[in-house]
């Protein structure tokens, strides 16, 4: 069987296949509404199959983005949405179709690629390690009373705040360069439920509770001054959309406002990677 990229023609057939692998079928929420970059149209070059007379037999997903580090940009691979039909499980067709998708990436010089398992056996044998960690902060015996400066407003997230939240987003020191389309697919996803905090109608933080239906009671994205995104979290809980939060490496302060008021604050691993261009 070829392995190959899909044809835009294949779209809808391949993300079916997806969902079909990936979500029970009551989800309320497909493979490509959870995953709105990965899984656009216009990212078929980064969507790979395999296929037979009945259909798809394995499929994967890859997103292609430069990232800034301490040591300047990267270009990253994220894979992910890894599927085999159940059929054709314990053929090695997965492993065929990684080592396919990642040769071709070193080919092109992508210097690194990641994915996010629950499963990290599984990919411990094609070269991926543990690539870092993130905090997880437990805001559920938080005092977060009396954390809203001064002239600030939180409100919902909408649709207009899109280019203002992505400006913020792009202060990070460690983040991916998300293409101009990038933001408005995350910020809009069906079960993604975002706030914002403004100062005389500018906004100055924001927090997006979810990704999609996953990360269920998370805040999976944030930006802004601890302060602010403090602020955010205690209308957040208060609303019952999320008592934890994801932070990542460089959101430190964030922590530091939160601990002393009693959050509890937890390490995990943040994916694996496998290096595809050691230079």
């Amino acid at each position: 069987m070829a392995i190959r990229t899909i044809e835009p023609s294949q779209h809808a057939e391949f993300v079916a296949f997806l969902d079909a692998g990936m979500r029970a079928a009551d989800r309320p929420t497909r493979t490509d509404e959870d995953f709105p970059v990965v899984m656009a149209p216009e990212n078929v070059s980064g969507l790979w199959g395999m296929r037979d007379e009945a259909g798809f037999t394995a499929g994967l997903a890859v997103l292609v983005r430069d990232f800034t580090t301490t040591a300047g940009t990267v270009t990253v691979a994220g894979i992910g949405s890894v599927v085999t039909r159940p059929d054709r499980r314990g053929h090695g067709l997965s492993r065929q179709l990684q080592n396919t998708v990642l040769d071709d990436l070193a080919s092109r010089g992508v210097a690194l690629a990641v994915l996010w398992t629950d499963r990290p056996e599984l990919y411990a044998g094609r070269g991926f390690a543990p690539a870092g960690w993130e905090y997880h902060l437990d805001l559920e015996s938080c005092d977060l009373s009396g954390t809203r400066p001064a002239g600030v407003e939180i409100r919902p997230f909408a649709s207009d705040d899109t280019e203002a939240v992505a400006a913020i987003y792009a202060q990070h020191a460690l983040r991916t360069l998300r293409e101009p389309a990038d933001a408005a697919r995350l910020y809009n996803m069906p079960g993604t439920r975002g706030f914002v905090a403004e100062t005389e109608g500018a906004i100055r933080a924001f927090a997006f509770c979810g990704k999609g239906e996953d990360f269920p009671d998370y805040v999976a994205e944030w930006g802004g001054p601890a302060s602010s995104v403090l602020a955010l979290l205690a209308d957040v809980r208060e609303a019952g959309l999320a008592s934890r939060v994801l932070v990542p490496a460089g959101g430190e302060e964030l922590l530091a406002l939160a601990m002393p008021r009693g959050a509890g604050v937890g390490v995990a691993p943040c994916g694996l990677w496998t290096v595809l261009e050691p230079d």
